[in-house]
């Protein structure tokens, strides 16, 4: 129950914003927003890629690890991507389902009875476009909105790629993305937080 808790509060942390969240009053446990705009600036709001630019379909555990200051947590997470659906899974040591986020170009839907209804589930499609979505789709939506978005890949000793992508607000970096074929990881400068997913993409 102390693990849930802290979640709880790491997330509520993690993800509280400005925008406006509507709840179903006939599943309490269901946190809707239309696409409102995600502020990835005090001043840029960029508004969610549409599914099909998904970069590759993913449908595979992950090991998901979320760090804020001095606060950590981790989980495995099912995640499935593909050109019609992005749906994230968080599970328990027991592999029981205690939240599901999902996306489907028209709604975000985050379901759970333990994290505050306050979490703002659009911030979190946000960052997982970053991450796994077409360079040049994320490249033209962030210029549109006067940031920038950098790609570079090098070949690691080990025959891998490292694949980096960055954010800049003019040179000030905002966000650094990591990937390789078994890890991505997320890193939010401006916020102060960072995201891990460990797995197959």
């Amino acid at each position: 129950m102390k693990k849930l808790i802290f979640l709880s509060g790491l997330l509520a942390a993690l993800l509280l914003s400005c925008g406006t969240t509507k709840v179903d009053s006939t599943n309490p446990s269901d946190s809707a927003t239309s696409l409102n705009p995600v502020y990835i600036t005090d001043t840029a709001s960029f508004t969610l890629l549409p599914t099909s630019a998904v970069e590759k379909k993913i449908d595979a555990l992950q090991h998901f690890k979320a760090v804020f200051g001095e606060k950590e947590f981790e989980s495995d997470c099912l995640l499935i991507a593909d050109s019609e659906k992005l749906v994230m899974t968080i599970l328990n040591n027991f592999g029981s389902t205690m939240g599901e986020l999902n996306y489907n170009n028209n709604l975000v839907v985050f379901n759970s009875d333990l994290f505050p209804k306050s979490i703002k589930a659009e911030y979190i499609v946000a960052d997982v476009q970053f991450c796994l979505y077409r360079s040049e789709d994320i490249k033209k939506a962030l210029e549109a909105i006067g940031l920038t978005f950098t790609l570079s890949s090098e070949a690691r000793a080990d025959g891998t790629f490292l694949e980096t992508r960055c954010i800049f607000d003019g040179e000030k970096e905002i966000a650094h993305i990591e990937k390789t074929k078994d890890l991505i990881t997320y890193t939010n400068r401006l916020r102060g937080y960072t995201y891990s997913l460990q797995g197959t993409f």
